[in-house]
């Protein structure tokens, strides 16, 4: 297999929720493996000077667009003119997420569970929703990526709606990869172990607060750094992967396999 199968050259990119962590780790690595890139998010100050200096970094287009993934008009916004300012769109990663609160699942909120569901499950629909008709108008197939988690994969302990958020984004991957699978659009998520981010820093927190024992330890005896996910997401956002779709594929230094 040659290298350039793992090229992005000449492709154009858009991430949903990269003003930190894992978001940002992609962005990074989608530009400097040759894609023009919309990064987007809810901080419009540090996303510009993020775009500048990935910009600057790569030699490659880059701009940012705010969102919020909770509202319709401002998701589909959002892709328009993405497409618009790349001349339309091959990749799309949809990385927005919150953790949510710790809590037995008798004692969590509707309205915490609701708005977690509203991040993590309706912003990765609406994102697919108009991602999709722009890369069927290109014609040229396309790929999505999902951020997922372990906890799509199995139970999570007083983490139930941040666990069963998870579990449906692998549901939508899974379906949406049959449908377009004739179109050539890929769409797979990854499911994270425990990554050195602002998300995980929150959970912990709150588990913490809640009286809640800490989860099983990782194998590899060690938390991720973002950028260790970056690669996977370059991998499947390239031809390297040009039969892969509907995977949910765990980077998660064998939490799963224990």
């Amino acid at each position: 297999m040659s290298d350039n199968l793992f090229s992005l050259q000449g492709r154009r990119a858009l991430v949903v929720g990269c003003d930190s962590g894992i978001g940002l780790a992609c962005a990074r690595a989608i530009a400097a493996a040759g894609a023009s890139l919309v990064m987007s998010g809810l901080d419009s100050e540090r996303g510009e000077a993020l775009a500048r200096e990935i910009a600057s970094d790569s030699g490659r287009s880059v701009h940012y667009r705010s969102v919020d993934v909770r509202e319709e008009k401002s998701v589909e916004t959002l892709v328009a003119a993405a497409a618009e300012m790349m001349g339309g769109l091959d990749i799309a990663m949809n990385n927005a997420g919150i953790p949510g609160p710790a809590a037995a699942i008798q004692d969590l909120k509707a309205a915490d569970f609701d708005n977690l569901f509203a991040i993590n499950v309706r912003g990765a629909w609406l994102g697919m929703k108009y991602q999709v008709p722009a890369m069927l108008a290109a014609g040229h197939g396309g790929s999505i990526v999902n951020l997922a988690s372990t906890a799509a994969l199995s139970g999570l302990a007083f983490v139930s709606a941040y666990s069963a958020s998870k579990h449906a984004v692998a549901g939508l991957t899974k379906s949406a990869a049959i449908e377009l699978a004739p179109h050539n659009i890929r769409v797979n998520a990854i499911a994270p172990g425990p990554v050195q981010t602002g998300l995980l820093h929150n959970m912990r927190v709150n588990r913490s607060q809640a009286g809640h024992a800490p989860p099983a330890s990782v194998p590899m005896g060690r938390v991720a750094q973002p950028e260790e996910m970056a690669g996977t997401v370059v991998w499947l956002a390239s031809q390297a992967s040009s039969f892969v779709t509907g995977s949910i594929i765990s980077v998660d230094g064998g939490v799963i396999a224990a």
